[in-house]
Parts: C-alpha cells; sequence; structure tokens
C-alpha cells in the first residue's frame, strides 16, 4: 500500500565488525543521536530511521545488510502517530493516564461474592491471627516462676497445649521462593515501568514495588506477606512475552493479572486467602483440594470479572484473542520447570517465541480510533532495550553460554517429544543409563525389578571404577577382584524383562546398540577423568593415555551416529552437533583437559540420545508396564 511508512530497525551485527568505525559512519550518515550509537556499539536494537516509504526502507536495509548489520523494516498502522518518539513523548506525557481514566471500570459485586472472600479470607484470619492470640493468652501464665514451683505439670501441660495454637502459623507462614531474574531498572525502561504502575493506579490494585524479567513464558504478580500488609506487589513478566505479545496484548494480559486484587476490597481479602492457600497447596496438595468447593467458583468469578474489565481496555476482539493465549500460557507453565531444566542442561536457547506464544497475533483486523494508542509492534517500539539483550544478561548470569540455538515452537515440541519418553522411565523406576540393550540372542524375559537393575548397573560401574584406580596405583589391588563377565550377564538378564518381545526386530534396535556403546564410551571416559586428588608424572601420563584412546574411539563411533532430533539443525551426525557445540577448535585437535571440561554436558546429551532411541522401542507399554497399572 502506497501509504504504508515503516521504521528501519537495527537488530544485531550478522558478522563481526569494527563496530566503533561503523558506529560513527552511521552517526555521521544518518544523523544519528549518541544514544543511537551506543545502542549500535553494544549491539542493542535500536530504531535507525523514522516514517519511511517502503522504497527507501528496502533501499536503505539492503545497503545495511551487506554492511554487515542485521536490520529489518517494521510496518506503521494507519491511525499510528508516524514517530516513534512522539508517540513515546505522548504516552508519557499523559497518554496513558488519559487512556486508563476513562477506560477502567470495576463491574459491580453481588454480595454473595462478597460474602464468599470474606469467609475465605477469615480462614487465614484464623491461622495467623486469632488461634496465635488464643496461644499467647494460654502461654502468659506458664510465664510465672511460682508456678511452676507449685504446679509444675499442670503447667507443662498448659504449655504444651497452647504452643499447638502456634503450629498452624509456623507451617502454613507463606514462603515465597525468591525471582531468578533481573530486576527492571525504571530510569532505562520509563514507559513499561510508567504503563504497569499507571495500570495498577487506575485499576486500584497493589502498588508495583518492582518489575523483575525472567526467562520463563510468565507474567504474575507475587506478594509476600509484608507486600499483603503495605498493599504492593511484585510483577514477573517472562521475556518470552515481551517477545510475543503486543503493546496493546501486554496492557490486556496484564490487567487480567491484577484484577483479582484490584480494588481494596479484594485485595484484602482474597490477597489475603491466596498467601495461607499457596502456602497450603505447598505442604499439602490433598488437603487444598477440600476447599475447591469454594475455591474454584472464586477463580471462575475472577475470570468472568477480568473478562469484563480487559474488554473496557483493549475490546472485545482483542479479549477473546487474549483468552486464548492466556489459555496457551496455561499449558507451557505446567511443564516450563521441567522445559527450562532441560534446555539449562543441553545448553539450547529458545528464540521467536511468538510462535508459541501468540498463535494469533492481532494484526490481522484494523485499530480503531480509541485503541490506536496502544499499537505498537513489540519490543522494538515500546521497550527501550530488547529482550534478547536481556536473554543474554540471564545467561551470563547462569554462568553458561547456550550451545545451540532453536526457536520457541521448535524447541517446545521437540521437548513435547521427549517428555512422554522420560516419563516412561520414570514410571518403571529406571534411571536410562542402567538399561542395557539385549544380546542377539534374546534371553527369556524375567519379572521387573527396578531396583535390582539399578543396583547392578551401579555394581558394574563401581567394579570398572576399583580397576581403573588400581592401574592408576590409586588403590591397592583385592584378592577377591569381582568377575565382571558374572556382573555383566546378570545386568544384562535383569533388563531383559524391560524390552518387549519383538525389539530385536525393531528398525530402530541396531541404532539403540551403536548409541548405548557410545554412551559406554562417555562413561569410561569419566572414569578415568578421576576425582581422587591429583595426578603425576607416570599416573597422569597413564590417565592422558587412556582417556586419548577413548576420546578417539568416541569420536569414531559418535560420527556414525545420526544428529539428535532433539537439537535438529543442519547436522547430519551427531559428531557434526557436539562440534557446532565446541566452537571453532576442532575436536580432533582437543587435549586430555580440554575433554573433561565437556565430559558431563556430553553425556547429557548421550544420556538423552539414549532415552530417545530406547524410549521408541519401548512403546507402546511393556506387559510388565501394563501388570504395573494394574
Amino acid at each position: 500500500m502506497e501509504y504504508e511508512r515503516y521504521h528501519l530497525v537495527f537488530e544485531g551485527f550478522l558478522r563481526e565488525l569494527n563496530r566503533t568505525e561503523i558506529s560513527l559512519a552511521l552517526k555521521a550518515e544518518l544523523h544519528l543521536s549518541d544514544a543511537q550509537v551506543a545502542d549500535l556499539m553494544a549491539g542493542r536494537r535500536t530504531v535507525l530511521q523514522n516514517n519511511l516509504p517502503k522504497d527507501s526502507a528496502q533501499t536503505l536495509g539492503r545497503r545495511l545488510t551487506k554492511q554487515g548489520l542485521k536490520v529489518s523494516a517494521q510496518v506503521l498502522a494507519i491511525n499510528q502517530k508516524n514517530n516513534p518518539a512522539d508517540l513515546r513523548r505522548h504516552l508519557m506525557d499523559g497518554g496513558i493516564d488519559q487512556y486508563f481514566a476513562s477506560r477502567v471500570k470495576h463491574p459491580e459485586d453481588e454480595l454473595d461474592t462478597r460474602v464468599s472472600l470474606l469467609i475465605l479470607a477469615s480462614i487465614a484470619v484464623l491461622n495467623y491471627v486469632i488461634l496465635p492470640v488464643l496461644g499467647l493468652r494460654l502461654l502468659m501464665p506458664t510465664l510465672a516462676l511460682s508456678a511452676w514451683a507449685a504446679q509444675p505439670l499442670a503447667v507443662l501441660v498448659q504449655m504444651l497445649f497452647a504452643l499447638m495454637f502456634f503450629a498452624p502459623l509456623l507451617w502454613l507462614w507463606p514462603r515465597p521462593s525468591p525471582i531468578d531474574g533481573i530486576e527492571l531498572d525504571a530510569q532505562t525502561e520509563e514507559l513499561p515501568d510508567h504503563l504497569v504502575r499507571s495500570l495498577a493506579y487506575h485499576l486500584a490494585a497493589p502498588r508495583v514495588r518492582r518489575i523483575v524479567l525472567v526467562k520463563g513464558p510468565v507474567l504474575t504478580i507475587r506478594q509476600t506477606p509484608l507486600d499483603w500488609l503495605q498493599n504492593q506487589s511484585t510483577l514477573e513478566i517472562g521475556l518470552p512475552v515481551l517477545e510475543a505479545l503486543t503493546l496493546q496484548q501486554f496492557v490486556g494480559l496484564l490487567a487480567m493479572r491484577m484484577s483479582p486484587l484490584a480494588s481494596g476490597f479484594y485485595a484484602r481479602t482474597w490477597g489475603l486467602f491466596l498467601q495461607w492457600y499457596n502456602a497450603l497447596r505447598s505442604r499439602n496438595k490433598s488437603w487444598a483440594l477440600l476447599l475447591s468447593g469454594w475455591v474454584l467458583p472464586m477463580h471462575q468469578h475472577h475470570a468472568e470479572r477480568s473478562a469484563l474489565i480487559v474488554r473496557d481496555l483493549v475490546g472485545v476482539q482483542e479479549t477473546a484473542r487474549l483468552q486464548r493465549i492466556e489459555k496457551r500460557f496455561t499449558e507451557l507453565n505446567r511443564d516450563w520447570p521441567e522445559f527450562t531444566e532441560f534446555c539449562h542442561s543441553m545448553r539450547i536457547r529458545g528464540t521467536q517465541w511468538s510462535a508459541l506464544v501468540a498463535q494469533d497475533p492481532g494484526g490481522d483486523t484494523p485499530p480503531d480510533a480509541v485503541q490506536a494508542l496502544f499499537r505498537m509492534a513489540a519490543p522494538a517500539l515500546w521497550i527501550l532495550s530488547t529482550s534478547d539483550g536481556y536473554q543474554r544478561a540471564l545467561e551470563r548470569k547462569r554462568d553458561q553460554t547456550p550451545a545451540f540455538e532453536m526457536t520457541g515452537r521448535d524447541l517446545w515440541q521437540q521437548f513435547q517429544r521427549l517428555r512422554p519418553l522420560q516419563e516412561r522411565f520414570k514410571r518403571l523406576m529406571i534411571r536410562p543409563e542402567a538399561l542395557v540393550p539385549p544380546s542377539d540372542a534374546q534371553q527369556k524375559p524375567i519379572a521387573l525389578n527396578a531396583l535390582r537393575l539399578n543396583r547392578l548397573a551401579k555394581e558394574v560401574l563401581d567394579a570398572q571404577r576399583r580397576r581403573v584406580e588400581q592401574a592408576l596405583g590409586l588403590q591397592t589391588p583385592s584378592k577377591k577382584a569381582p568377575d565382571m563377565a558374572r556382573l555383566v550377564a546378570k545386568w544384562r538378564a535383569a533388563s531383559a524383562g524391560v524390552w518387549p518381545g519383538d525389539c530385536l526386530t525393531h528398525k530402530d534396535f541396531p541404532l539403540a546398540k551403536s548409541v548405548f556403546l557410545t554412551l559406554q564410551t562417555l562413561q569410561q571416559m569419566k572414569l578415568w577423568a578421576v576425582e581422587a586428588g591429583p595426578l603425576a608424572g607416570a599416573q597422569l601420563a597413564l590417565r592422558n593415555k587412556q582417556l586419548m584412546l577413548l576420546y578417539r574411539k568416541w569420536l569414531e563411533q559418535s560420527a556414525k551416529l545420526p544428529a539428535l532430533p532433539l537439537l535438529m539443525g543442519d547436522a547430519k551426525t551427531l559428531q557434526a552437533q557436539i562440534q557446532h557445540s565446541a566452537g571453532t577448535t576442532l575436536l580432533a585437535e582437543w587435549g586430555p583437559d580440554a575433554a573433561i571440561e565437556q565430559l558431563d554436558f556430553w553425556l547429557t546429551i548421550m544420556i538423552c540420545y539414549w532415552t530417545w532411541v530406547a524410549g521408541q522401542i519401548l512403546q507402546p507399554p511393556t506387559l510388565v508396564e501394563k501388570m504395573a497399572d494394574h
């Protein structure tokens, strides 16, 4: 369309360049400000040119791309202010408050809703106030020495009885977990900070004391007991939320999160009950379920109430879209802790979360004139720094550089494919590395004994460790050395009951044997990388010699394995994927010390690979698992 205008946005460098030289050259050519030049040098996202026609944006974008810059052209809405600086200034100078003041209103509550909230809050008051006060009244007489001298047994009984009144307070006192993230700087991120605090003010929700950015797809209002007393809260924002939502969607979703505590009555009653109820759920979920008859209807009421509030803020169509996004968030949060641990252990970083979190972005319907205030694409124009920069800061905080990158949707889909296979091993109570493939001559299956199987696998590993330590002179040879062949035979026989009867004919069985042999080679390397103290002289030479022999063997084995599907990418073999994680240094050139540093990471990948392949063969559920279910 001829009337469409574009912002040209710098998103990073395509290759290593002299950032100072190119930034200063662009400053003179494009008339950039000092703040824009600083963002360029730091590799942060910044708007280079405003309000360009399509042809000019394409021409300038191609030229900057050839110079090594990563740029994108972002279209402005028709009725959006053309200059993002003017729009930002308008939002900061009263535009947000004007919008909220005219749009925010609370629906009327019925009497039974208020009574239900008071009853729920009274449960927390009983545990936190009334019972401790009664216990203190009973405890006071026992503090007199004369009472102990006159009737010590009666006073002791009364003291024990009084202390019982403090048990609910101590057991159910909220213990909020710390937030692992980066606190947003209000001076740097003026617009998000002003937006959040203004919305809380106009909704009459607890004041947002601080905003913390985290890695998960969350948008959560947190309160500690002290926060509840001071009518304040902490907002936890996940970086995938910033990457996925437009400013208008962010406003609507944030209103959904604030509405349960919006208005002083809700903040005092429902907020107090949530403190108690979340503590009860963390201690005993079955007891918390006893209150589901009251809690579930109240959650439904909050959902209806928040929908009415959000509808006034962002419109009917956007509210329906946000409700679908909210369901998606619920699905993600259910498995997010395990997903985060998987990404951390495999050193995978997710990117482009919008396709995963917001499956139907809201650019397909034209905005009306009233809501055009918030029609800004996320995050380039409404948040000053980039979520990508915060991602890197969080990774530095965890002291780990990701080895692989995948889009958020692909990463989540691969994790969901792996999760059932991991659950299969958990249900059988077997560690994946404790399961050994059956021999070509299939043995007669025996009843599965998970404890015995795990123990036999550990005995084989311990016996191998003792042999390594004896070879290095760290342990005196034993007169009764274990028979390794006999131990391995017992281990293989104990594993036979896990595999299905047709496993030898399964199409993945040859691959499973190769993967397990590769895993065992890594385990042998781990044994030779002994931690029994510093080695020197002949011991160190022997250790390094055996370690490098095993290392070269592992390189040959991994070169024959196909790429692990979970890591995706263009690599054809597992070794190529590991080479990608190793950087520019070739694996064949690594020495023993460098290999030892990466052993744990390689073992994690191989255990995951073994779980992936063995789990495919174990499905559908074996007879043993069916019997266990019955």
